[in-house]
Formats: C-alpha cells, sequence, structure tokens
C-alpha cells in the first residue's frame, strides 16, 4: 500500500505534468492581437513549471534530511519562479555536476520566458484590473512583453530571410484583393496598430512560423524540470515516500525537434 506522502507527489506530479501540457498546446493557438491567447497559454505553464520546482525542492530535501519542506517554508517561496529555479539549478548542481542533461537552459530566451512567466505569476495575472485601479507592473502586460522579448528574438533567429519575403508578398497580394473593401482597426498585444490588411496578416504569418520555436524554448525548460524529477524519483527508489515519476514526466523527454513540431501535449501522454 502507497503511504499518503506518495500519493501526495503522484498527484502533485500528474497536476504538473497536465499543466504544462496544456500550456504548451494553448501556446500554439497564441494570436499576435489577442491578449487573452497568451493567457490562456501562461496561467497552466506559470502553475505547471512552480508546482515542478516545488516538487523537486521537495523530494530533494526527504532524500537529504529524511523530512518534507514545512508548509510555511514551501510557502515563502509563493509564486516567484526566478529564485525557485535558483534552487533547482543549486539542487541539480550538488547531486549531478557532471551531467550535461541536467544544466538549466540559460539563454535569453529562456531567461525571458521565465521573466515573463514569473511577473504573470506574481503580478502580472490582475494587469489589467491593477491598472484600472492606477497600479502599473513593472514591464507591463505579460503578453506585450512576450511578443517584444521572445517573439522578437525567436522571429530574429528562426524566421528566415526567404520565408519572411514570401509571406510578405503573400500579405501584399491579399491586401491588394481586399483594396477599397475591408477597414482595418486592431492592434498587437504590445499596442502597435494595424491599419491595413497586410499588416494583419504579416504579424499573423510571422507568429505562425515562430511559435513552433516558442513552443521549443518553453519546453526545454520543462524538459530540465522533468528529467530533474525523473532522476530524482531514481534515487528515492528506496524510499516509500517516493513515486518513480518516470510514468508522468517522460512525455516530456524528447529531443527538440519533437518539443517543435508536436502541436498538442495531452494528460494522455504522460
Amino acid at each position: 500500500m502507497m503511504s499518503s506522502y506518495w500519493n501526495a507527489l503522484a498527484a502533485e506530479a500528474g497536476i504538473t505534468t497536465s499543466q504544462i501540457g496544456m500550456g504548451a498546446t494553448l501556446l500554439g493557438k497564441t494570436m499576435p492581437q489577442r491578449t487573452a491567447t497568451y493567457a490562456q497559454a501562461f496561467f497552466p505553464l506559470s502553475i505547471g513549471f512552480e508546482r515542478a520546482g516545488k516538487i523537486i525542492l521537495q523530494v530533494d530535501n526527504k532524500l537529504t534530511r529524511n523530512q518534507f519542506i514545512a508548509q510555511r517554508a514551501m510557502r515563502s517561496l509563493s509564486h516567484n519562479l526566478l529564485d525557485l529555479f535558483d534552487q533547482v539549478e543549486q539542487v541539480c548542481k550538488r547531486r549531478y555536476p557532471d551531467d550535461r542533461d541536467f544544466d538549466r537552459p540559460s539563454d535569453s530566451v529562456h531567461r525571458d520566458i521565465v521573466t515573463i512567466l514569473a511577473g504573470f505569476a506574481t503580478s502580472g495575472r490582475y494587469f489589467h484590473l491593477d491598472y484600472l485601479g492606477g497600479a502599473q507592473a513593472p514591464g507591463g502586460d505579460a503578453a506585450a512583453q512576450w511578443w517584444d522579448l521572445v517573439v522578437a528574438e525567436v522571429s530574429q533567429r528562426h524566421y528566415g530571410t526567404a520565408r519572411k519575403m514570401r509571406d510578405l508578398k503573400r500579405a501584399q497580394m491579399i491586401d491588394i484583393a481586399f483594396d477599397g473593401v475591408a477597414l482595418v482597426r486592431d492592434s498587437l498585444v504590445n499596442g502597435k496598430d494595424i491599419d491595413t490588411i497586410e499588416k494583419a496578416a504579416v504579424a499573423n504569418m510571422e507568429n505562425d512560423a515562430i511559435v513552433p520555436w516558442c513552443r521549443m524554448y518553453v519546453l526545454q525548460i520543462a524538459r530540465w524540470l522533468t528529467r530533474t524529477l525523473n532522476e530524482l524519483g531514481h534515487d528515492g527508489s528506496a524510499d516509500p515516500d517516493i513515486p518513480f515519476f518516470g510514468d508522468f514526466v517522460r512525455g516530456f523527454n524528447l529531443d527538440d525537434k519533437e518539443l517543435r513540431t508536436r502541436k498538442t501535449w495531452t494528460a494522455s501522454q504522460y
């Protein structure tokens, strides 16, 4: 019979991977003119990343000190993904110093992703309501930050000149076809005006091109967290309170191409 601690950790692992999978799926459905589509992805991603980090710290503490972290100490971590990931990184360096599979993904795109999700988790969830009351969140709306930082960098890296020119020509053709017929009054999530069919088409085509790459960078972080969790499960194989996490997390232990091309990430995969 499984212990109550085993059951609690297994339940958390299931919740964690389901949330990350949901966020990765919804990230592929973001629309550059619709802030809500980004929030739909950021909610589960921030929740899933936070819970993954906290499970790692709990299991490491149990294996190291033979006790779980007390509720008060765990709550003190709050929703700060930056501090939480720093602590997870220290666990990896201490336990697996020579294994590059446990190196934290930390190039500029990864850092921007975590910073944006951390801000969203701590204060950005209520950015628009807070703004109505006069508050200013650092950096502004998470969707705007995502477009200006993550999308801009990923686009520079992976939106090739040839495809960009093809998309521009297609957008211009669409604009010509609607000339004199369509009136466009819209904006990107960062507030930049969209007043022509061409601008709208270009934004959507760029988004289509880079969304798979954005998903890959996000899931590289998920892969690091779930690999660590999986390895801790192996380390705790003799502890009756520690589950074997492989059944929950193996769906993320994939190569970059698979992280980039798979569009739907459901709980049935874990």
